[in-house]
């Protein structure tokens, strides 16, 4: 765990760092077909109240054709974490269940203790993993995104037109909807000019009704220039 350092409002930057052996690779939060994305249990930490996290831009691996989306080599993943007291340090306990794969992919558990220091320098490696995040909708100069959404006879079928450049001659989009009781199909898109088409389908994991945020809805475009990262669906 890198520590990191306070910021002005009182949050911690501080940093999970991972080192894989050569030819080893772990998981994004939306992992694709067969990863495990790290979960995280921080019950043991004190004058915590919340964690966000602050993903950089991951790598899209093609394996007997099924996709799976994450860092080769090991990662560092930044978090903001938010104080109850921001006069207080924070100290965090707990451990995080993630995925490792090489030619078998199994589940680790690695256990974490770190007490923040309130006053800790700025630390280059968060840094830079924090610049490699994707892009926003403005920085990317997204114009429009149009979502539609249909009913199906397995769920939903989302499918939305992004207007934005293109992030690179090979494109791969990422839907999530934010709702762990829907399963979100691999999303397959495809280019005309300036206009991205992105679909995939929607279905309950209980195999019932379901209703989804279009506020919540992300779409990731993993390009191989760079990345964007784009919130709600309209």
């Amino acid at each position: 765990m890198l520590p990191g350092w306070q910021e002005a409002d009182g949050a911690h930057i501080a940093a999970l760092h991972v080192d894989l052996a050569p030819g080893w690779k772990t998981y994004w939060r939306a992992p694709g077909e067969g990863g495990i994305p790290p979960l995280f249990d921080w019950s043991g930490s004190e004058n915590l109240k919340s964690v966000g996290f602050i993903w950089p831009a991951p790598e899209v691996f093609d394996n007997s054709g099924y996709r799976t989306i994450g860092y080769k080599g090991g990662m560092t993943l930044p978090m903001r974490l938010v104080p109850i007291d921001p006069s207080k340090p924070i100290t965090i306990r707990g451990q995080v269940d993630m995925g490792v794969c090489e030619e078998i992919c199994m589940p680790v558990t690695l256990p974490f203790s770190a007490a923040l220091p309130m006053n800790g320098p700025r630390d280059p490696a968060i840094a830079a993993a924090m610049a490699s995040r994707p892009f926003t909708r403005a920085e990317a100069k997204v114009q429009d995104v149009d979502c539609d959404i249909e009913p199906t006879d397995r769920g939903l079928a989302l499918n939305a037109v992004v207007d934005m450049p293109p992030t690179g001659v090979i494109e791969n989009a990422v839907v999530e909807v934010r709702n762990p009781r829907i399963w979100v199909d691999p999303a397959v898109n495809q280019r005309d000019g300036n206009k991205l088409h992105i679909s995939a389908d929607l279905s309950s994991i209980s195999g019932g009704a379901m209703m989804v945020d279009r506020s919540a809805i992300t779409l990731t475009v993993l390009g191989s220039d760079y990345a964007v990262e784009i919130q709600g669906c309209d």
